[in-house]
């Protein structure tokens, strides 16, 4: 199937063939005499040049208010204050005898295998660094 291209539509107002200065402020882009139009650009065009589907999304440039079509500036929020929590970590016995495991304030072990007393206590003091 061969590709025509559609007509303008003609109309009887005099001002739809006037080229005027317009402004995209939806998303997405769309073509126009060959060249896409992005969001928030401004392009010249006659109004019967435009496709009806996008007549929704564009605006005459003189009547787009200042900051359409372009990110918002984000505003400054102040961080919250962030108290630091003390964790503590402890040597607990585990069933066998001899072995231990490293757990902290939550009663999390932090270590996978048993760990003699002595490696444990180590690991301890290397934590709380």
């Amino acid at each position: 199937m061969e590709r025509k291209k559609r007509p303008i539509i003609a109309t009887d107002d005099p001002e739809a063939d006037v080229v005027q200065k317009w402004k995209k402020i939806g998303g997405g882009s769309f073509r126009l005499n060959g060249k896409i139009i992005k969001p928030g650009q401004t392009f010249k065009a006659a109004e019967n040049e435009i496709p009806e589907a996008f007549r929704d999304l564009i605006i005459l440039a003189e009547d787009a208010p200042v900051g359409i079509g372009k990110r918002p500036t984000p505003r400054k929020v102040k961080a919250p204050e962030i108290k630091p929590v003390e964790v503590t970590y402890l040597v607990k016995p585990r069933e066998t005898v001899g072995w231990f495991d490293v757990v902290d304030s939550n009663g999390k072990a932090l270590n996978e295998k048993a760990l003699r007393k002595e490696i444990a206590e180590k690991l301890v003091r290397d934590l709380a660094k």
